[in-house]
């Protein structure tokens, strides 16, 4: 065996755990200020004095840290389910707006939104001078590219309407019953609103007016109208059913600013009735 050195520190000096110099004691004054209960939030002492009670104690760090512990997290926004009722909501308001504008789309028409019929026509020129056809032949023709025109993207090429569209191929307003000149031009004139009875058949109407066309063009197209197809209604061809001077006298009664007729309104006009002047007697 070695033998001791002759350096070493005396046995006598080395601190003894639990005495006076170990490091409990050397931590004994801080943790006694930790415990202090001028560190606490409620000055809780046991009855040894203040910093004594035991672990967990109100006075403790442990008890310093449990009101930090206590804290819940930040909420954040995540991927939460959308409520049920949310979207129930939300799905009856789409079936609502695609049902509102199925069914008052119109097929999105250009003649049922441009209202340009609201406005006053401008004045032509006096140095132009319109056609003026005197026979059903002179009607017709004209009355053929009007229709071509105007009319054939709702009624059709043969006069059969569809989607909700009237027919006006054998037709009763066209060339039967209830066909009246003063009744067919207002129809061209100011339209048709609600719902109408063709054929047997109900139909919810909405033809837009046709008032900005001139007189000719409208005569030209009732012409034409109640001479194609299966109607047959003017057979002496000078002496057309609709002349231009009968639209003429029907804008002049109505006016320009009057709404479109319903079919009640239609029916309340004489079958017989003349807009026009009688020929004056010789």
């Amino acid at each position: 065996m070695s033998e001791p050195r002759k350096d070493a520190i005396p046995e006598s000096d080395v601190p003894t755990p639990g005495g006076g110099d170990s490091v409990q004691a050397l931590h004994g004054p801080l943790m006694h200020a930790m415990n202090d209960p001028a560190m606490s939030f409620t000055g809780e002492e046991d009855d040894d004095g203040p910093g004594t009670g035991t672990p967990g104690h109100a006075d403790s760090v442990q008890a310093m840290h449990d009101v930090f512990m206590r804290e819940h997290a930040e909420p954040r926004d995540g991927f939460e389910p959308v409520p049920f009722w949310v979207a129930v909501v939300c799905g009856g308001l789409l079936m609502w707006g695609g049902f509102y504008i199925g069914t008052n789309s119109r097929d999105f028409r250009r003649d049922v939104y441009d209202r340009s019929d609201l406005s006053v026509p401008e004045a032509r020129p006096a140095d132009i001078k319109e056609p003026d056809p005197q026979t059903v032949t002179d009607l017709m023709k004209i009355g053929a590219q009007v229709y071509g025109s105007r009319c054939v993207s709702c009624h059709g090429p043969e006069g059969k309407g569809g989607q909700g569209v009237p027919p006006l191929a054998g037709s009763e307003w066209v060339a039967g019953a209830e066909a009246g000149v003063a009744r067919q031009t207002r129809i061209v004139l100011y339209g048709v609103q609600g719902e109408i009875t063709v054929n047997g058949l109900k139909f919810n109407a909405n033809m837009p007016a046709w008032g900005t066309l001139r007189d000719y063009e409208l005569a030209s197209v009732l012409t034409y109208i109640r001479n194609s197809w299966s109607n047959s209604m003017d057979a002496d061809d000078g002496k057309p059913g609709v002349p231009t001077a009968a639209v003429t006298a029907a804008r002049s009664k109505e006016g320009l600013k009057r709404s479109p007729l319903t079919e009640a309104e239609l029916k309340a006009i004489p079958i017989d009735q003349s807009d026009a002047a009688p020929p004056a007697k010789k």
